[in-house]
């Protein structure tokens, strides 16, 4: 009876050791989650939105050489963006419409080019915001919490 005995308790440890490393590996599964393999891709680039760190323009390598969550194929210069909302459009072009010719304060209103600008709306701030119209940061698909911070981490879902 007494072999019977151990035979049972026996049993019942190995159920309990089962059930304590399958919670372990649940557990370890569940610390290392992130989003949901399978997830929208709309750029087409083999990698879902949720890791992509261009979600609009195709970037399969995902290179971000500045690392600052932005890949470099949404990482564009946007100097001329005078109105923030980190696309050089019509906006921007009103804005240096409006503007030229007149002084402003250096880097705003219109005022880009080169180096940040020099106060004056002109030529040069027109030449630069035609090689930039179009140009756009971001969106990127990693979240803040995988930066440093929102200013280095512009083109990331605030």
């Amino acid at each position: 009876m007494n072999g019977l005995r151990n035979t049972e308790e026996m049993s019942k440890m190995k159920v309990r050791l089962l059930a304590m490393t399958f919670g372990f590996i649940l557990a370890a599964g569940g610390a290392w989650a992130g989003p949901t393999p399978g997830g929208p891709d709309t750029d087409g680039d083999g990698v879902e939105n949720a890791f992509d760190n261009c979600v609009l323009t195709p970037n399969a390598n995902q290179t971000d050489t500045d690392h600052n969550a932005c890949g470099d194929a949404c990482t564009q210069d946007i100097a001329c963006d005078s109105s923030g909302d980190t696309t050089v459009g019509t906006p921007d072009f009103l804005t240096l419409s409006m503007n030229f010719g007149m002084s402003v304060p250096v880097g705003t209103q219109g005022d880009c080019a080169p180096n940040g600008g020099d106060g004056v709306v002109g030529s040069p701030d027109f030449l630069l915001l035609g090689m930039n119209f179009g140009h756009t940061v971001g969106p990127s698909g990693i979240t803040n919490a995988q930066c440093s911070g929102p200013p280095s981490c512009r083109c990331t879902p605030q």
